[in-house]
């Protein structure tokens, strides 16, 4: 009898615990929380562990990978376990991305919320909640502001024949074309088919650095069609237009004639 007692204790001692999943976890490196900055770029680098970066968006959610959001003045950003992470304001400024840094450009001086958050291939949050917050300042510019640049609008009665119907298509984090050529001052009815199931949208600006915008479409959720109607500049050149939500990969050049 004192043997078997003693066997059952060597056997039981032998049994291991069982192994807890590693939780995904985020950490905003750069900036600092509550560092002052220098420029109206602001560079926000992370850090992830036990969870791998993937170009996987949109698709099937696979534990311990997928992609990150990062958003500006974000506040709260959204944590529905059941919805994709999209800020409720489509005028908000965010981005997903596969990387482990974000660029956001052209921010205005004063106290600023940077925010990241980890999600699952198709948006939906990471859970357990995986995020990080930190806060900035950008002091206001000591120098003369130059003044901004100004787009001028074109009527928006066109004489007739200068109506241009255009159909863009977004698939797989792409534009079906990289070029948009139209006559100067052209009305454009732009039919914009979103094919993907996470958010897209066409905005068009004076160059690629995205300062001075000429038009900018509502961003949708597709799979999703919306007609966007604007005025085509009334001088001749090329201009850039791009997805805000994918400000880095979904681009092209708007050729006006």
């Amino acid at each position: 009898m004192l043997i078997g007692v003693v066997l059952f204790l060597v056997i039981a001692g032998c049994t291991s615990p069982p192994v807890m999943p590693a939780v995904p976890k985020v950490t905003i490196m750069e900036p600092a929380n509550g560092a002052t900055l220098s420029s109206g770029a602001v560079v926000v680098t992370i850090q992830v562990q036990n969870f791998s970066i993937v170009d996987k968006e949109g698709q099937a959610s696979v534990p311990g990978e997928g992609h990150v959001h990062y958003y500006l003045d974000v506040s709260p950003i959204p944590t529905d376990p059941t919805k994709p992470a999209l800020p409720a304001d489509i005028d908000a400024i965010w981005a997903h991305v596969a990387a482990p840094s974000y660029t956001f450009t052209n921010v205005t001086p004063g106290m600023h919320t940077l925010s990241v958050q980890l999600v699952n291939n198709d948006h939906t949050p990471v859970i357990p909640l995986a995020t990080s917050m930190v806060s900035v300042v950008i002091p206001a510019p000591t120098t003369t502001i130059p003044t901004p640049t100004t787009i001028t609008p074109t009527p928006t009665t066109m004489p007739p024949g200068q109506t241009i119907p255009l159909s863009l298509i977004a698939k797989n984090n792409a534009f079906n074309i990289s070029t948009i050529t139209v006559p100067a001052g052209a009305a454009v009815v732009m039919t914009f088919d979103n094919q993907d199931r996470f958010p897209h949208n066409v905005a068009l600006y004076t160059d690629s650095t995205a300062r001075t915008t000429i038009y900018k479409g509502e961003i949708i959720t597709g799979p999703k069609m919306i007609t966007y109607t604007f005025n085509a500049p009334s001088q001749p050149g090329t201009y850039f237009f791009r997805c805000d939500v994918h400000p880095s990969t979904m681009t092209g050049s708007f050729v006006v004639t």
